[in-house]
């Protein structure tokens, strides 16, 4: 239980420690080895499980984690972390909703980023083909790979780029690995390239802010749809621990793999009078996702 974790002396950096009564009633957010939780499947890890119990609040977490940790972050360390998967213990994929807008394209957009609950949040990162948020973003803890980008585990096409020289040729990520289609369930995917070439081609895509966030709210141009819209913020993106260019940029993954770069994939790219598809994105890094829904 929560309540015997916070009773733990810690191992790591001296941060401050709440009583248990304290932590059951501050909205903390949760990580269990790196990947992001909801509470009470942090209350379901047994203590004889726990390595480290470690709270972290105010500028510290801000920093860290980004803009959610406001109240601060449990951050839980195992004994049973699987180096060889890289996956967590236990797992937050329990399935969500979204709402989605016709544009009159050949699929219907979310209204809301992956892990959001209004058009203007940035809502979870992710690393291209993983389905849980992280801590930190790199190579070290990429779920395909062994460490490095020089040891990929999927989606390589270039034997000098794949651990031990292993290639697949996969270009698309598969469904187990589309957090969207995951988390939200059939029906749902991350958007191609090509949907997103589509949507900047039959849209008409204008600057804007939206509650205090900027971003780009995208019109359709479809006869019959000129009525329609979504907002895209512009939520930077992740490396390392860090978060960079949040209000400024946006980058989005596609769920297609570079032609260009064997260790990359390609996202939406924008800033203020600028629209791409870019093909550089590494695959560790922790990049928002607006998901589609077939029609």
């Amino acid at each position: 239980m929560l309540t015997i974790f916070l009773s733990v002396l810690l191992a790591a950096t001296p941060n401050t420690v709440e009583t248990a009564a304290q932590a059951d009633t501050v909205n903390y957010i949760f990580y269990v080895d790196d990947k992001k939780v909801d509470k009470e499947t942090a209350k379901k890890i047994k203590l004889v499980d726990i390595k480290t119990i470690t709270t972290i609040r105010d500028e510290a977490a801000i920093e860290l984690y980004g803009p959610e940790a406001v109240n601060g972050v449990v951050d839980i360390k195992t004994k049973n972390w699987n180096m060889d998967s890289k996956q967590p213990i236990i797992s937050s994929s329990s399935k969500i909703s979204l709402e989605y807008v016709d544009l009159g394209l050949s699929v219907k957009w979310a209204t809301c980023n992956v892990g959001a609950d209004r058009p203007e949040d940035s809502g979870d990162y992710f690393s291209w083909g993983e389905i849980e948020p992280k801590r930190s973003y790199s190579w070290d803890n990429y779920i395909h790979c062994n460490g490095s980008n020089k040891k990929l585990t999927k989606y390589c096409s270039d034997s000098s780029y794949g651990d031990k020289g292993f290639t697949d040729n996969k270009t698309s990520l598969d469904p187990e690995d589309d957090v969207a289609h995951i988390k939200l369930g059939d029906g749902w995917r991350i958007p191609t390239r090509e949907e997103f070439e589509e949507l900047m081609q039959n849209c008409t895509w204008t600057w804007t802010t939206q509650n205090g966030v900027n971003g780009y709210l995208v019109t359709s141009n479809k006869t019959g749809y000129t009525d329609r819209s979504i907002f895209l913020p512009a939520p930077g993106l992740r490396s390392l621990s860090n978060q960079f260019f949040i209000g400024q940029y946006g980058f989005y993954w596609s769920t297609t793999a570079s032609n260009n770069f064997a260790d990359s994939a390609c996202s939406l790219y924008f800033f203020y009078g600028h629209l791409s598809i870019i093909e550089s994105s590494a695959y560790c890094q922790g990049q928002c996702i607006r998901p589609v829904h077939i029609k």
